[in-house]
């Protein structure tokens, strides 16, 4: 793997703090600058989807839509456009990118990692939230559901619960941690 993308991938691992579920700003102005170094070999899907992928991670939303208005035709390419205009607010737009990403693979993992997560941390974290019972419906959900995500995800910014938030904010890392290293997979592949 290019050593550029390595150093990039360890200083998104350094950051401390969840990704926030609606992000204001690039988390690291720096690393946005060494994302978009890796353009000159942007010659391929898999690595066209890679840089999307690591702008969104960190927070660089419009320059994560410009690479993933570039690989729409391809389903990951769809589910990463999915989440930017989730992460900006525009969840219509959002659910129509994960229409078009269909069944993606990665679904199943999310699905198990997070029915495990909700598991353990479902009571303690939970207790005190006035939304409970609106996570209780997603927990109960038999197959991970990016749209009815983003429809807590909707639900939650709306009503300014915490503890909900800092919930949907574990999920929303653990499914883009699993389609991250979908993503490197496929990159690996090509």
């Amino acid at each position: 793997m290019n050593p550029a993308i390595v150093i990039i991938m360890e200083q998104l691992e350094q950051r401390t703090t969840l990704q926030p579920l609606s992000p204001l700003y690039s988390w690291d102005e720096q690393l946005e600058t060494k994302i978009e170094s890796l353009k000159q070999e942007a010659t391929s899907t898999p690595m066209i989807t890679l840089i999307a992928a690591l702008h969104l991670r960190n927070d660089s939303l419009a320059l994560s839509h410009f690479y993933a208005q570039q690989i729409e035709h391809d389903p990951t390419g769809a589910y990463w456009h999915g989440i930017m205009h989730r992460m900006e607010g525009d969840y219509w737009n959002a659910n129509y990118w994960f229409r078009q990403a269909g069944n993606h693979p990665v679904m199943k993992q999310i699905k198990a990692i997070v029915a495990q997560w909700l598991q353990q941390n479902w009571h303690s974290k939970l207790a005190d939230s006035a939304s409970a019972h609106i996570l209780e419906s997603f927990k109960l959900n038999n197959a991970w559901n990016s749209m009815q995500f983003t429809d807590l995800v909707q639900t939650c910014l709306r009503s300014n619960d915490a503890i909900l938030e800092e919930l949907l904010k574990h999920i929303q890392a653990i499914e883009i941690k699993a389609l991250f290293q979908h993503t490197l997979n496929a990159l690996a592949k090509s």
